[in-house]
């Protein structure tokens, strides 16, 4: 059995020599004390449950339901006694903590000199709660009962993250999702209530919490199964925030930048397709060639710089469809240029999703699409604003010469 040898030199400065030369009611405040110094010697910040406030809110039940029950007063102080040392045993042994709190519990009471069948009652009940057997009398009962309550019934989300992130820290453990909601639902369903107050006011409660939990179970088991399939090992982590950041802005910036230029080709169309049309019909009106040879040149002039301008928008405005990728070309070549739809519509529908499946377990190649995306993304709009500059330029330089050649007509 393990010793603490920091305890007896504690009890022996608080001065008390038992519950002889003090009322019984002192005895728990000094338990209470003494639980309390054990914490602080032996500290250990992963314990973020299994510690003295868990102590302080499991005693404050245990006397809450024995005064509902209407315990005697040995049975409502033993458990008492019990529920300040439950814990102590914890930052010895995560584990299995019921030997180092049974001796916690034992050197105290030693020290206070109660009889050894008093002992032995409060001893035997920490023992038994910690592992889980079923209580043999009140004093049990009363422990268990308010254990359960503490832990799964009040405030219960709140304790129960904490008991999860304490699990994970003092067992090197991790639980998924679907794991913690599984673990929890068979901690619940093995709880057990022994008092009259405990099964006519906790077990409705307790039979709720179950409810809910198997609800939470069965949602996290269909999300398991759900992701169970082809894309089950979609890394969770990618890509990051900055990277969804950079592609998002820079794919809503191309398509911008897209639509502006359509839109300049489109005004370009319009224009020199109705200037066009009215040059044509002006040159065709009673012979006006003849009758005034020259206006003919700035017409001319306009007419052929027009249909230039005009030709060049439409090349802008015109769809451009990539196609990197057709049946039969290499898997490598394939999975690398999936995300433009140019560049799968072409393939089958297994060759697609197994390619797919490889860029989404693999982050460099899911990055390497979307980097690929992007530039051929570029090439496009790039060839859109050659040509519509190329537009713009000769509509600019035709104007100006149609209205110089017009005016020298007109004046030499």
């Amino acid at each position: 059995m393990v010793q603490f040898p920091y305890l007896s030199h504690m009890t022996e400065q608080s001065g008390h020599k038992g519950p002889a030369s003090q009322p019984e009611a002192g005895l728990l405040q000094r338990a209470q004390q003494f639980a309390l110094r054990l914490h602080g010697q032996k500290q250990d910040s992963r314990l973020l449950l299994r510690n003295y406030a868990f102590s302080a809110a499991l005693l404050e039940q245990v006397l809450a339901v024995a005064d509902a029950n209407r315990s005697a007063e040995r049975d409502r102080r033993d458990a008492a006694l019990a529920a300040c040392f439950l814990t102590t045993g914890y930052p010895f042994d995560y584990d299995q903590p019921a030997p180092y709190s049974v001796k916690a519990a034992q050197q105290f009471l030693q020290q206070q000199n109660l009889p050894e069948a008093e002992q032995r009652r409060v001893l035997t009940a920490i023992q038994r709660i910690l592992r889980s057997e079923i209580p043999a009398n009140e004093p049990e009962r009363l422990l268990n009962d308010a254990r359960v309550a503490t832990l799964y019934l009040h405030n219960s989300e709140e304790k129960l993250a904490l008991m999860r992130l304490e699990q994970e820290l003092m067992q090197q453990r991790e639980f998924t999702k679907a794991e913690w909601a599984r673990y929890l639902l068979q901690q619940l369903m093995a709880a057990r209530l022994y008092t009259h107050h405990g099964q006519a006011v906790w077990q409705p409660q307790l039979a709720q919490a179950i409810h809910q939990q198997r609800q939470e179970a069965d949602k996290r088991l269909e999300k398991e199964e759900a992701q169970a399939g082809r894309y089950a090992h979609l890394e969770k982590k990618e890509p990051v925030r900055g990277a969804q950041t950079y592609f998002r802005t820079n794919y809503r910036n191309h398509i911008n930048l897209s639509a502006i230029a359509d839109n300049k080709a489109n005004i370009m169309i319009s224009v020199n397709a109705i200037l066009v049309s009215v040059l044509i019909t002006f040159l065709s009106y009673r012979n006006i060639g003849e009758n005034s040879p020259q206006i003919l040149l700035p017409v001319i002039i306009f007419i052929v710089t027009g249909l230039t301008s005009l030709i060049f928008a439409v090349l802008s405005a015109r769809p451009k469809v990539t196609r990197l990728n057709r049946e039969g070309s290499p898997a490598d070549e394939i999975k690398d240029n999936l995300i433009f739809f140019g560049n799968f519509v072409s393939l089958p529908i297994d060759q697609f999703e197994d390619a797919m499946e490889e860029v989404l377990q693999d982050s460099s190649l899911l990055y390497g699409n979307m980097v690929r995306d992007l530039y051929h993304l570029g090439k496009v709009l790039d060839k859109k604003y050659r040509y519509l500059a190329i537009s713009y330029n000769v509509f600019m330089v035709g104007f100006a010469a149609t209205v110089i050649s017009f005016l020298a007509a007109l004046f030499l």
